[in-house]
């Protein structure tokens, strides 16, 4: 694993979030949405609520379209390397709506490789912080 690939994994898996927000995603995709993350992941959101993957799949059923208009961006990537097949990453993440406002979340995710090389997201902690 390197620190491309990873990278390359936090913008794609966003960009499938986005999409699925503002409904661009066809119901479809759900599938190959829920895909990327483990089947034990868990996450802690900005809420401060730990979700597990069957709950993160009940969110993600129930907003898709829910957020027209939204843009997320990335950035600020810190690759953090914890074994030959996972690592971390920091990052910083956008999220600003059709009506111009939004909010700013420092993030960190733990990342695991498969043998066929794919990633998979094993955690996830948000925290809001200022812009």
């Amino acid at each position: 694993m390197n620190d491309t690939l990873a990278f390359n994994e936090i913008h794609d898996l966003h960009v499938l979030i986005e999409d699925w927000f503002t409904g661009r995603s066809p119901v479809a995709a759900l599938d190959t949405l829920l895909a990327r993350f483990s089947e034990d992941f868990s996450m802690v959101g900005i809420r401060g609520i730990r979700l597990d993957k069957p709950a993160l799949a009940d969110l993600f059923a129930s907003a898709r379209g829910s957020r027209p208009g939204l843009r997320i961006t990335v950035d600020a990537m810190q690759y953090l390397p914890l074994a030959p097949a996972a690592c971390a990453v920091r990052y910083r993440e956008d999220q600003v709506g059709a009506e111009g406002t939004g909010h700013r979340r420092e993030a960190l995710a733990v990342l695991v490789s498969r043998p066929d090389g794919t990633l998979r997201w094993q955690a996830l902690h948000e925290t809001v912080v200022g812009s």
